[in-house]
């Protein structure tokens, strides 16, 4: 449990209003709240954003590459190919950024020059021919990295303190392990390669060149305009439907001469990412009312209320950790349940004791307890009922290398093939110049249908499981305008689903749990030919029977909790319950809490270039825990790999909060004086956070609070061994009425991650303006009292990660009026600002903990690196 400051804020009058600048018509803010502190010329935030080993297509990379500042070009001395792939990155960086990017050219691996097979001398000579620096770093040792650093920023003309840094090489030649070295001067030496992650740093840099005023304002300009022309080509993915094409649908526009260590992935015809300028096409201008200069020239001053730090941040990634055991049963307060902690005060009567519950006033005599037996810590764990199997934490502390057990539960793919599936995709601009750049001008270019997208996702995703979880079960479904599972068991006949347009919810689970009965799965090693053998071989056909096969999916794992269903889709459903004339209307709702009850996730993948009508069906996800994308096809393979790496943790989560009965909850969907509340979450991913803001019930009463205790119960069965606890966090916290105090003393991350979710329950919720001002309330008090290194870092990642829905919610603010007419791409926004995340705004120190469990087995790296799709 942390707060959003170090002191609860009990108000000032006099300092808790201030003067904006709002547009006349809508008071959209247009505050200053985004711009650097005040700039010495010497003090560097940089942003780092570590690319890690994926070939797949990332659309963070892509506009951090087109925004980025400076790049890190990293080869290996032991590699060759990567030697030669740094030409071409360069190259690319080029084609992609329009102009000659500032970069560096890094030999690393220094360690190993008794393996070298390029040398330093024809390192320098390619860094003289590309125009750039030369460096020699060691991960390992730390050799040159910080020089490396400090080299690239010193060449990048100064706009003002945020840098972006992006880190570029081919696989295996030590990303990661730079990046880690010169943000925490440590070594990770088995860093799962799949992993995406930015890191920021503040450090000193002499001898920085500084723009002039007019040089700077050009400057910053400039990085907006390429951000949305950036943000405009990701969402500007074109579609043309072949489904009256013949069946083999990709048209291959000229061959390929292939490097000697790739495969081409669908064999000699078929090639899912190799594009070229044949298919580029001009992206659509960024949807806006109104343009900034004209909300800005009609602007007005208004006074407003500042907000606070109010607030509390649970991770509940916390759940996965080994539980702090207490002997005995809690002792509990018998008007509100809240448990006897370290923060109650014990008043003694001789043999026996007297507890007045600090949350409701609740007086519980003839304890036989002392002082000394009250469980101590912020964080207690009481043991409902034992483990039902040994805990793989336990097994994997004996294992020499990393290996990743595997998790309960059981995975469901449910593929739309329908017709609309068989429409051709115009992919990244970006990707397809790397493919040619790679391949020195000789990349095959083809188009792709979205078929082939979640073909290629799907059979990458599943050789992933097969080695990293073998015994993992796996159920391969399509639907079309019928329900068909494809593979996932030893039965040579495959159950299939027809004629579904009347069926009832409660018909298509027990069909589905009849299924799971008559077609029992087998480990993904056994299943893994005949699943890659059924996806390689997928049609298109018919309608789009979403809620149906949703239903039946349900059911089949109803039994088994901890499993998740991952669904994608193209098209709104219109076939059966679900549909738009579907009835009832609000089955999505009715299934996501049915998930929730059987602790199963749904997580939903919606393909751009076509409506599915998200505002309905992502109530499936969000009510069971799961996540909603709105995503370009070429992101599918990654945005997988991110459901399958941000694995159940817990089931049976419920949450109760209680709150000192001077203050009561201030969010937009919880009722008024509301000082104690339960939340059931169900199945918890290791990635959930649940933050709640705090007000005063009447500020007339502010001076008579002193300290202020918090209590937070979470019941929650363990994933790794079944044991069922109950985990008491408690706190007690100063309150103060000194702003200034209370700003100085701000946990960035929580606020930022707070600010985050609260905006997007009120756009949700219709609220967006109120959205608006209230993102940009909490960045102005970032700004006034982020002063440590610490917080300065996590305000660069605060505003790094608020900036897309901030630029969003001022261009676009009347998406966010009526929520039942809410567009599929807004949805997917709300929808993923609501599941951020700490560890995505920590600073380095908070977040190395979760850095050094990323692990991956060798051999699943092995395969990774050696898979290559032209």
């Amino acid at each position: 449990m942390e707060l959003g400051s170090k002191f609860v804020y009990l108000g000032n009058e006099e300092e808790d209003e201030e003067e904006i600048y709002c547009y006349g018509e809508d008071d959209l803010v247009l505050s200053d709240s985004d711009s650097c502190s005040d700039d010495d010329g010497e003090t560097c935030l940089l942003d780092i954003l570590d690319t890690a080993g994926q070939e797949e297509y990332s659309s963070l990379r892509d506009i951090s590459v087109r925004t980025g500042d400076g790049f890190f070009i990293i080869y290996s001395i032991t590699d060759t190919e990567s030697f030669n792939e740094a030409e071409a990155i360069h190259s690319w960086l080029k084609r992609v950024k329009g102009e000659e990017p500032v970069a560096i050219l890094v030999a690393n691996k220094q360690d190993l020059d008794y393996e070298a097979v390029v040398t330093n001398d024809q390192g320098k000579a390619l860094a003289a021919k590309l125009g750039v620096k030369f460096f020699q770093t060691s991960a390992k040792t730390g050799q040159g990295v910080n020089d490396a650093m400090t080299g690239l920023v010193t060449d990048i003309p100064r706009s003002g303190l945020d840098y972006k840094i992006v880190m570029l090489g081919s696989g295996a030649v030590g990303k990661s392990s730079v990046t880690l070295r010169f943000v925490n001067n440590t070594f990770v030496d088995d860093y799962d390669p799949t992993i995406e992650d930015s890191f920021r740093k503040m450090i000193k840099v002499k001898g920085i060149t500084t723009m002039k005023k007019e040089e700077k304002k050009a400057a910053k300009k400039g990085k907006k305009l390429k951000k949305k022309a950036a943000k405009a080509s990701k969402s500007g993915s074109g579609v043309r439907d072949l489904s009256s094409s013949p069946s083999d649908n990709i048209a291959i526009v000229r061959s390929e001469q292939r490097r000697p260590r790739s495969r081409n992935f669908f064999g000699n015809v078929k090639s899912a990412f190799g594009f070229g300028s044949s298919l580029k096409q001009a992206p659509p201008p960024p949807p806006s009312t109104l343009c900034v200069a004209e909300k800005t020239s009609n602007k007005k001053k208004i006074k407003t209320t500042k907000t606070d730090g109010n607030v509390i941040l649970i991770s509940l990634r916390d759940l996965a950790n080994e539980p702090n055991l207490v002997t005995g049963d809690p002792i509990t307060c018998k008007n509100c349940q809240a448990v006897l902690t370290g923060t109650s005060i014990l008043i003694i009567n001789g043999e026996t004791s007297s507890w007045t519950c600090e949350f409701c006033g609740y007086m519980t005599t003839d304890l036989n307890i002392s002082e000394d037996e009250i469980p101590k810590g912020e964080s207690i764990d009481f043991m409902l009922s034992p483990a039902t199997k040994v805990s793989s934490q336990n097994e994997a502390a004996e294992a020499e290398a990393p290996e990743k057990k595997v998790t309960p539960g059981t995975i469901v793919y449910c593929m739309d093939i329908s017709s609309s599936m068989n429409a051709v995709c115009h992919m990244p601009e970006s990707q397809a110049a790397w493919r040619e750049e790679r391949n020195f001008g000789a990349g095959q270019i083809t188009r792709v249908t979205r078929l082939d997208c979640i073909q290629r996702a799907v059979v990458r995703l599943i050789e992933q499981l097969k080695l990293e979880e073998p015994e993992k079960k796996v159920l391969l479904t399509v639907f079309g305008s019928d329900v068909e599972v494809k593979a996932g068991g030893t039965s040579e006949t495959k159950p299939s689903f027809v004629n579904l347009e009347n069926k009832t919810m409660t018909e298509l689970l027990d069909m589905g749990l009849n299924m799971a009965n008559s077609y029992p799965l087998v480990p993904i090693e056994q299943s893994h030919e005949s699943m890659d053998t059924a996806v390689r071989a997928l049609s298109t056909r018919g309608c789009t029977a979403l809620g149906p096969a949703l239903s039946l999916c349900m059911g089949y794992v109803s039994k088994t909790p901890s499993s998740e269903v991952v669904l994608c889709t193209d098209g709104e459903p219109n076939v059966g319950i679900g549909s738009r004339r579907g009835i009832p209307t609000d089955f999505y709702r009715q299934i996501g809490t049915y998930a929730r009850e059987k602790n199963v996730t749904v997580n939903i993948l919606a393909m751009e270039g076509a409506s599915v009508g998200l505002q309905t069906v992502s109530q499936a996800a969000e009510l069971s825990g799961g996540t909603t994308n709105k995503l370009n096809p070429a992101e599918i393979v990654r945005q997988l790999r991110l459901i399958a790496q941000n694995e159940v943790i817990a089931n049976y989560v419920t949450v109760t909060f209680f709150l000192h009965p001077d203050f009561v909850f201030d969010e937009p969907d919880f009722a008024d004086n509301l000082s104690r509340l339960e939340k059931e979450v169900g199945a918890v991913r290791k990635e959930t956070d649940l933050s709640f803001r705090f007000k005063l019930k009447d500020p007339s009463k502010s001076k008579s609070v002193k300290n202020v205790p918090f209590q937070v119960q979470i019941v929650y069965t363990r994933n790794s061994d079944g044991m069922k606890c109950l985990r008491v966090l408690s706190k007690s916290t100063e309150a103060t009425r000194d702003r200034q105090r209370m700003e100085e003393n701000i946990n960035v991350a929580v606020m930022g991650v707070a600010a985050m979710k609260t905006t997007a329950n009120m756009a949700k919720a219709g609220q967006g303006i109120q959205a608006q001002q209230h993102l940009k309330n909490v960045k102005r008090l970032v700004k006034r009292g982020a002063r440590s290194s610490e917080q300065l870092e996590e305000r660069l990642a605060f505003n790094a990660e608020a900036e897309d829905w901030d630029d969003e919610l001022f261009d676009n603010v009347g998406s966010y009026v009526l929520p039942q007419t809410m567009s599929d791409r807004s949805m997917a926004m709300v929808q993923q600002v609501g599941f951020t995340n700490k560890m995505r705004q920590a600073a380095v120190s908070s977040k190395m903990d979760a850095v050094f469990n990323r692990k991956m087995k060798p051999q699943t790296k092995a395969a990774y690196y050696q898979y290559k799709d032209d």
